[in-house]
């Protein structure tokens, strides 16, 4: 009996992970994600590539047009020599002009010709002249930034001061900032980052395949060989083969997902070296991905059980909606519950929600990606997850059987209770 059962849960479950390998809208669905993920992080490779072909034959060094000079103007004598400038802002074209040639400078910044005209007034005061901010934005704030100190620092010679005794003055405070979350060593806005686009992964992975599991078993109540199969089949064997057979097919394209981001980040990683955002978010701790896995399928399979259940009692494919509303609604107050985690991930609401079961392949998640959690905790957690799984597992199998041959009105609560106490008796 237990050979036959196995035989059958295996045929199920061949059978479910196959129509999704076979499914188009699958397979076009991965293939085009992989593409996105391949574009989106090669776009810094291809935009460099495009500026080292120089395509439209002009030339693309800012630098090299004159259109975007900056005039500085020194009403002071004071102001440092050109290479001073060039040497502190190598990125802005300057050219040091005359003050008597403002009027000329001011109009040909007004028709495009000159980037802005820095008037120097006094070592503390500095006049602008700019038509509208460049690619670059306006230049005026980060000259005036670099002439203060040195201004200052001829103030300061003045007085008499060595020029180590000026460099000291003039040093400016550092602040060193040490955070920890869990083991890994990183920052809060590392772990952040990456903690909130694993979180959103398992939201939308186990909200899309668990409707699928629903839509899926509701549209073969239109299917009357069903009936035959469900009344010499063991329904554990149908319920498990369906929904397993689905969580290794949404495994396999989550696996494919991340495996080509990370491929695609590590072949373009040198143009993410000055955006430690995007470094953070791929540098994650190995530990990190085994708990987005490990809570991938808890949540998965407990929620794929219930909306396998759910799904059964729908009368139509377009009753789904209304059917599964209840599981929405536990799994987006899991989803809230985490995102206000992940502020106070130490708080003892998000403590106590790592403890439910229903909230915990979330919550307990966030606490792991954000915070120290005692390993006993993590085991505890676990254990109820998968206690409840296979209660859930369980009872999901005996709805399905009354639900696939139940056609009309979805029965009350109570009324399905009393028929699966019925069935008890009966069995």
């Amino acid at each position: 009996m237990n050979r036959d059962r196995m035989n059958q849960f295996r045929t199920v479950l061949h059978y479910e992970f196959m129509n999704y390998m076979r499914n188009k809208i699958y397979v076009g669905i991965t293939i085009f994600t992989v593409v996105v993920l391949l574009v989106a992080l090669s776009l810094p490779s291809i935009i460099d590539v495009v500026k080292n072909l120089n395509i439209g034959g002009g030339d693309s060094d800012p630098l090299s047009d004159p259109k975007n000079t900056v005039h500085v103007i020194d009403k002071t004598g004071q102001a440092p020599s050109l290479e001073w400038f060039r040497t502190a802002m190598p990125d802005i074209r300057i050219t040091l002009s005359d003050q008597k040639d403002l009027e000329t400078i001011r109009g040909q910044v007004n028709s495009g010709d000159a980037r802005a005209a820095f008037v120097i007034n006094s070592p503390l005061n500095y006049t602008i002249i700019i038509k509208r901010d460049g690619p670059g934005g306006n230049p005026g704030p980060r000259i005036m930034n670099s002439l203060e100190p040195y201004f200052r620092s001829l103030r300061l010679a003045a007085l008499g001061l060595t020029d180590s005794q000026i460099t000291n003055v003039l040093s400016e405070a550092s602040l060193e900032q040490v955070e920890t979350v869990s083991d890994s060593g990183k920052s809060m806005e590392q772990a952040y980052l990456y903690t909130y686009i694993l979180l959103m992964l398992l939201y939308m992975t186990v909200m899309l395949y668990g409707q699928m599991v629903a839509t899926s078993v509701a549209s073969e109540k239109s299917n009357r060989a069903m009936e035959m199969l469900i009344t010499s089949a063991n329904p554990m064997s149908l319920m498990f083969g369906k929904v397993i057979g689905s969580g290794l097919a949404g495994l396999l394209q989550i696996g494919i997902f991340v495996l080509s981001a990370f491929g695609f980040y590590q072949i373009n990683a040198s143009s993410y070296a000055d955006v430690p955002m995007v470094r953070s978010a791929f540098n994650m701790p190995g530990q990190i991905l085994f708990y987005t896995i490990l809570f991938y399928l808890l949540g998965y399979f407990m929620y794929a059980f219930l909306y396998g259940a759910l799904g059964s009692l729908a009368s139509r494919v377009e009753d789904i909606n209304t059917s599964i509303m209840p599981i929405v609604l536990v799994f987006m107050t899991a989803m809230m519950v985490s995102i206000f985690g992940m502020i106070t991930p130490d708080a003892t609401y998000v403590t106590v929600a790592s403890m439910i079961p229903f909230l915990s392949p979330m919550a307990m998640f966030v606490r792991i990606c954000m915070t120290n959690v005692p390993p006993y905790q993590i085991v505890i957690s676990v254990v109820l997850m998968i206690l409840t799984i296979i209660g859930i597992g369980w009872l999901s199998a005996r709805i399905y059987r009354i639900g696939i041959l139940m056609y009309g009105k979805p029965p009350r609560p109570r009324e399905l209770f009393r028929i699966l106490r019925s069935e008890k008796r009966n069995a």
